[in-house]
């Protein structure tokens, strides 16, 4: 694929460096990125050309990356407006623009794919939920799952307004989980762990459980019942955790952060 990036950020690198890694996806990368000294890092890592503006990377592409911040996005697409045809594919990683904000300022109605991505991504390992317009074919679809699955998995929504169901859980996910790992250091030291081992032992015991609810077959339901023995240690922990609503506070924390999603969307105040 044929294909320009507008921004150059992390998350842009990240897709770059998966298209590279996957031998004969890219036929050509463009970057369109205001900073001198990252349009310079770009081309010394990959074979990309990079260009100062948008509307310079994009004639001939495939498919068009929106890559960057929601306050800067207005702007780059007043100017690449009327040069996008009805050909290409605009895929936006930008959180909280819907598709129709997207869609207005061009002439040519292209189809438009609206991803959210999480920050895994940026070591291969993400999941990015995608919806697409109406107008947007099977090969277009193809081009936008084949883009983000260098970034890892991908899952697809028949309703536009349930990314933000899918920020909440994945965008914002990870930050749960660094909080929680926090909370286990924290407490094993308070109980005379050193605190690098209270670090090393909850880091690692969080990424051995995710890799292994993640390679088994076995839901992770049934995954905490097996670990949890009668009168044990792990249930007495877990009824403390269920005295302190850890559930419900689980399920106020997401609703919190989808309801905050749906207001920057409509508000347009963007982080």
């Amino acid at each position: 694929m044929r294909i320009a990036f507008i921004g150059g950020g992390n998350m842009a690198t990240a897709l770059i460096s998966g298209l590279f890694a996957a031998q004969g996806k890219a036929q050509e990368v463009r970057i369109a990125d205001p900073n001198p000294e990252a349009r310079e890092r770009l081309e010394e890592k990959w074979p990309v050309i990079c260009f100062n503006h948008a509307a310079e990377a994009i004639e001939g592409m495939d498919a068009i990356v929106l890559a960057v911040k929601p306050q800067v996005l207005p702007r780059v697409l007043e100017e690449i407006g009327a040069q996008v045809t009805a050909d290409q594919l605009l895929i936006s990683i930008v959180a909280g623009i819907p598709i129709d904000q997207i869609a207005a300022p061009h002439k040519s109605s292209p189809a438009i794919v609206r991803t959210m991505p999480n920050t895994p991504a940026l070591i291969g390992l993400g999941i990015t939920a995608l919806y697409a317009s109406e107008n947007c074919s099977p090969a277009q679809r193809r081009m936008a799952q084949e883009l983000m699955q260098a970034a890892g998995e991908v899952v697809w929504l028949d309703q536009e307004n349930l990314l933000d169901v899918v920020t909440a859980v994945s965008g914002s996910g990870p930050a749960y989980f660094f909080y929680l790992i926090e909370a286990m250091r924290k407490a094993a030291t308070r109980l005379g762990l050193p605190a690098d081992i209270a670090g090393k032992l909850a880091l690692h015991t969080a990424y051995g459980a995710s890799a292994m609810a993640v390679q088994s077959d076995v839901d992770v339901a049934e995954l905490r019942r097996r670990v949890t023995s009668r009168g044990g240690t792990t249930q007495v922990a877990l009824e403390q955790l269920d005295a302190g609503h850890f559930e419900d506070l689980v399920d106020a924390a997401i609703v919190a952060a989808t309801r905050r999603g749906q207001q920057l969307a409509g508000g347009g105040n963007h982080r």
